[in-house]
């Protein structure tokens, strides 16, 4: 997948400014300490919530603007960040912890730095239109987008999303993080899909497994409905085959029987 550009023109901004290392993104090791940065990106999401859109606004510049390779950090420059996200933004000029040090912490949680790399790629002036969101790299590009508010990145991940296949889990990847076209597709094909695919990931997510579950059952009727007019109805009222969607199932009746299929746990 190419990745659309995310800016419509190009304004000048200083190029020392676009190109200029001047924060550094220090990712967490396995065991570490998220509580500061929980608390910092917390209290900057806070900070921004409810405003309208940011719209980034970036330049190009001379140098290399990508991440520099490491095991735990990233030197990257503060307009990039604070132009794109809001969140980076408050982080970076509004008295907190990392308006001083420079540095900001990222929790396991949000990501991985090659996952960042993947993500700064695709907001840099200096890199985004070579840029390419694959089904390798979405996943983590996704969740920065989401958790520092790149809504237009967040836009594109899920545009790349729909043309990949559906399952379990990009259904719950979908809730998770408020993808309502993407949510409504996966849970159509899943209900729809002949194969009887495997829900059990959907087991913590009742109301998402549910909402599969009577899509299916409204599949399954209308299919023993279209039957009925080709098959007669056997002497013990009920097939063999039961269809089992996570905890339940649901028990393919004879036609004589289909106003009154039920929803069953096991």
């Amino acid at each position: 997948f190419k990745l659309h550009c995310l800016f419509a023109v190009e304004p000048v901004v200083p190029m020392a400014s676009a190109s200029s290392r001047d924060v550094t993104i220090e990712f967490e090791a396995a065991g570490g300490d998220d509580e500061l940065e929980t608390k910092s990106a917390g209290e900057a999401r806070e900070l921004v919530a409810g405003r309208p859109e940011k719209r980034a606004k970036l330049g190009v510049g001379d140098g290399d603007g990508a991440a520099e390779p490491g095991a735990n950090e990233r030197h990257v420059s503060s307009v990039v960040l604070g132009m794109v996200s809001p969140v980076f933004e408050a982080m970076l000029s509004s008295g907190m912890l990392e308006t001083a040090s420079r540095r900001i912490k990222v929790s396991r949680d949000v990501g991985t730095a090659r996952q960042f790399d993947d993500f700064y790629e695709c907001v840099s002036p200096l890199t985004a239109r070579a840029a390419r969101m694959t089904e390798d790299n979405v996943d983590g590009i996704l969740a920065f987008s989401d958790y520092y508010q790149v809504e237009s990145l967040k836009q594109e991940c899920n545009r790349v999303l729909l043309e990949l296949p559906h399952s379990a889990a990009r259904l719950i990847q979908a809730h998770k993080y408020g993808m309502f076209d993407q949510y409504s597709r996966c849970v159509k094909a899943l209900a729809a899909d002949a194969s009887q695919p495997d829900l059990s990931a959907l087991q913590n997510y009742p109301c998402v497994l549910l909402e599969v579950a009577r899509l299916m059952q409204a599949h399954l009727a209308e299919e023993l409905k279209r039957r009925s007019a080709f098959e007669p109805a056997n002497q013990s009222g009920f097939s063999a085959s039961r269809l089992t969607v996570g905890p339940f199932f649901f028990e393919r009746q004879t036609p004589r029987a289909l106003l009154s299929t039920n929803l069953h746990r096991s």
